[in-house]
C-alpha cells in the first residue's frame, strides 16, 4: 500500500520528468532553422506591425454597427491575431516565453527589454482605447450619436488583448538580430 508520502513523491517525480521533456522539445524548436520568409529583418519588422493591423480590425469592427460585417472582421481579427501571436514567436525563436534556463545572458536581457517596450506598448493601446471611450462618450452626449456600441466594446477589447498579447514578441522582432553562428565566423 503506498503511502501518501510516496505518492507525492512519484506524482513530483512525473511532473518533473515532464517539464524536463517540454523543455527539451521547446529547445529542440529553438534551435530549428528559421524560414527564409522569416529569416530577414525585413520580414521581421513587418510581422511586428501585425498587432497594429489587429487592433485597426478590432476598432473598425467595433463601429460597424453589428451584423455580418462587424462578424466578419471579428473573425478576421481573430485569425489574424492568433496566427501572428505563433508566427512572432517563431521569428524570434520563441525568446518571448522560453524558460529561464533555457537562455543565455544576452537573450534574457533582450527578452527583458521586450517586455519593458512591450509594457509601454500596451499603455499606448490601453490609451487608445480611454481616448475611444471618451470620444464615444463625448459624441452620444452632445450629438446623441454613439460610435461604438455594446457589441463594438466587446470588439474592440477582443482586438485589444490580442495585440496585447503580441506586443512583447513584436517588440522583440522589431529590435531582434539572430546571433551569428560562431561557426560562421570561423569560416569568414
Amino acid at each position: 500500500m503506498n503511502t501518501s508520502g510516496e505518492t507525492l513523491r512519484g506524482s513530483a517525480r512525473r511532473r518533473e520528468r515532464l517539464r524536463a521533456e517540454v523543455e527539451a522539445h521547446l529547445q529542440e524548436q529553438r534551435q530549428q532553422p528559421l524560414p527564409s520568409w522569416l529569416a530577414t529583418r525585413t520580414s521581421r519588422r513587418t510581422l511586428a506591425l501585425l498587432p497594429v493591423v489587429t487592433f485597426a480590425l478590432g476598432a473598425a469592427a467595433s463601429v460597424a454597427g453589428g451584423g455580418a460585417l462587424t462578424a466578419l472582421l471579428v473573425g478576421v481579427t481573430s485569425i489574424l491575431g492568433s496566427t501572428g501571436i505563433v508566427q512572432l514567436r517563431r521569428a524570434t525563436r520563441m525568446l518571448d516565453n522560453a524558460p529561464e534556463g533555457l537562455l543565455d545572458e544576452r537573450e534574457i536581457s533582450e527578452r527583458d527589454h521586450a517586455y519593458r517596450r512591450g509594457f509601454r506598448l500596451t499603455l499606448v493601446l490601453l490609451g487608445a482605447l480611454v481616448a475611444l471611450a471618451v470620444l464615444n462618450g463625448f459624441l452620444a452626449q452632445e450629438t446623441g450619436v454613439r460610435l461604438v456600441g455594446s457589441v463594438g466594446w466587446m470588439a474592440v477589447l477582443f482586438a485589444s488583448s490580442l495585440a496585447a498579447s503580441m506586443l512583447p514578441a513584436a517588440a522583440l522582432a522589431w529590435h531582434w538580430r539572430a546571433p551569428v553562428d560562431e561557426a560562421d565566423d570561423l569560416d569568414e
